[in-house]
């Protein structure tokens, strides 16, 4: 999000060097953008994230196509390990929309699409989860790899009592009130923050030349800053040579599970990963190189009573940006409505 003149001071070198790489690096697509990452508690939403197990290769193609259609999907990817063949699915939507997509993730395993559905734990930001984010001076540029000791790692890991005793986090979350010109703003920079705020504008169908105009769209900018939460550059990892994206469902005791959560919170972990406890164990996934994979099942392996590895695709997989529709222009709330939140979606896959 930086200009050219910060990330020339940063990197040592002329303003014009660093706009010419830059822009070289996106043509190359070695980074693919950058999106804004919401905190969906300010928004009045909730994530919410399911991996289903489907009948056939058919079946994940219709409901590849019913994540399309559904006005809140967050997230896709196809999961694959052992005996599951499926998809892994996150939706970003308001409370009163759970049901609907309960009920549909229910019709479709009565029509026979989906063999299992399992709900997983929300990712959020409380003792029970966390995230981490890639750290790029563990990436050795000379030989090309990526350098981490995790048997050092995890002997420096906290002790249990230490884990249980970490500071608890007190999240409230204070939801702000949209219109519907701040929910097409959210839209566009959870497609792409990186653009100025006239061609902003242009994508919002204002005229950037009428009187207020700019002015209140950075009015509006500068209020919705407080329900970003970060920004997130998409990076294409193959560059790197990471190219899996493992998830591992484990059961450990609650006394691992705790040590392990807090040790991640330590900002040490060298890949970009997420982890949610869960009634029996965790839930951890991760963007890591092949030799690293086989240190995270090592590991996991070590101290978990029992675990299944899943690996998400990441060529077919899709990341979906906030659509403005979703909010109702006469009552400035999220809509829950049944034809719109189940009905619609159901019915571009031939369930209704």
């Amino acid at each position: 999000m930086a200009p050219a003149v910060k990330l020339a001071e940063e990197v040592g070198v002329s303003p014009p060097t660093a706009k010419a790489w830059l822009d070289s690096l996106r043509a190359e697509q070695v980074y693919v953008g950058v999106q804004a990452n919401l905190d969906a508690g300010k928004l009045g939403l909730e994530v919410n994230d399911f991996l289903v197990e489907t009948s056939s290769h058919n079946a994940l193609a219709r409901i590849e196509k019913f994540c399309e259609e559904h006005p809140y999907t967050l997230y896709r990817a196809r999961a694959y390990g052992g005996s599951t063949q499926g998809i892994f699915m996150q939706f970003r939507q308001p409370p009163g929309a759970r049901a609907h997509l309960k009920q549909a993730l229910r019709v479709m395993k009565e029509q026979g699409l989906a063999v299992t559905i399992r709900e997983l734990p929300n990712l959020h930001p409380k003792p029970g989860s966390t995230y981490t984010r890639p750290r790029l001076e563990a990436w050795d540029s000379e030989k090309m790899i990526w350098t981490f000791d995790w048997n050092a790692w995890w002997k420096d890991s906290p002790s249990a009592t230490k884990a249980r005793k970490a500071k608890k986090v007190v999240v409230t979350d204070n939801v702000m009130s949209l219109d519907r010109l701040d929910a097409k703003i959210l839209e566009i920079i959870t497609k792409d923050a990186r653009q100025k705020n006239t061609e902003i504008i242009e994508k919002m169908g204002l005229d950037k030349r009428e009187l207020g105009v700019q002015q209140m769209i950075s009015k509006k900018l500068k209020r919705l800053e407080e329900v970003v939460k970060s920004y997130r550059v998409f990076i294409n990892w193959t560059h790197f040579d990471v190219y899996n994206t493992p998830m591992v469902i484990a059961e450990a005791s609650l006394e691992v599970t705790q040590r392990l959560i807090s040790h991640l919170k330590d900002d040490v972990f060298p890949f970009g990963s997420s982890i949610r406890e869960t009634p029996t164990g965790f839930v951890w996934y991760a963007r890591m190189p092949s030799a690293h994979l086989s240190e995270l099942v090592t590991l996991v392996w070590q101290i978990a009573s029992s675990f299944e590895i899943l690996n998400l695709d990441y060529k077919h997989s899709q990341r979906y940006g906030l659509w403005a529709e979703t909010l109702d222009e006469d009552t400035r709330s999220w809509r829950t409505d049944e034809e719109f939140c189940l009905i619609a979606p159901m019915q571009s896959i031939g369930l209704v």
